[in-house]
């Protein structure tokens, strides 16, 4: 697998470091990169080598939420393409709901269970070469109160 760049975009410093832990054991394969915030992620982007093939992006954040920042993304043609998938604590319908109208891959309830997590990270990065779309519906299937998919077609 050729290496791959992640854009964690989250202000708790406690899941960021949950998340990198859960991509542990991909390591050589996955470089990580972390934004505090929307604003942060979107003055990143444009200074980044390469562009991340997906950006895990958090959706309750203070200055700018999640669904602003994801809205901020899709309207930037640098950046529409790239692969937006919504981690949220709150399983409600309507942010479910908005992260789909607004254009993600996919909406991620966090899992509280670390094992669960890198289950599901180790997962979705094994779809980075090209499959992501197959990882995520099936992963739906798999855990359909934790993972909601949005199908483009």
């Amino acid at each position: 697998m050729q290496r791959k760049t992640i854009l964690l975009i989250d202000d708790d410093s406690d899941d960021a470091e949950f998340f990198a832990d859960a991509l542990s054991g991909f390591v050589e394969d996955i470089i990580l990169r972390c934004a505090e915030g929307g604003g942060q992620a979107l003055q990143l982007l444009p200074d980044m080598e390469t562009l991340p093939e997906l950006i895990l992006l958090d959706a309750g954040m203070p200055k700018m939420n999640g669904w602003e920042c994801l809205k901020l993304l899709k309207e930037d043609s640098r950046f529409k393409e790239i692969p937006v998938i919504m981690t949220a604590t709150s399983s409600r319908r309507q942010g479910i709901d908005e992260a789909r109208v607004l254009g993600a891959e996919a909406y991620i309830i966090k899992p509280f269970d670390f094992n669960d997590l890198k289950y599901l990270i180790q997962s979705i990065c094994s779809g980075l070469e090209g499959r992501l779309e197959e990882v995520l519906s099936a992963l739906e299937s798999e855990k359909p109160q934790t993972i909601f998919f949005f199908p483009k077609n």
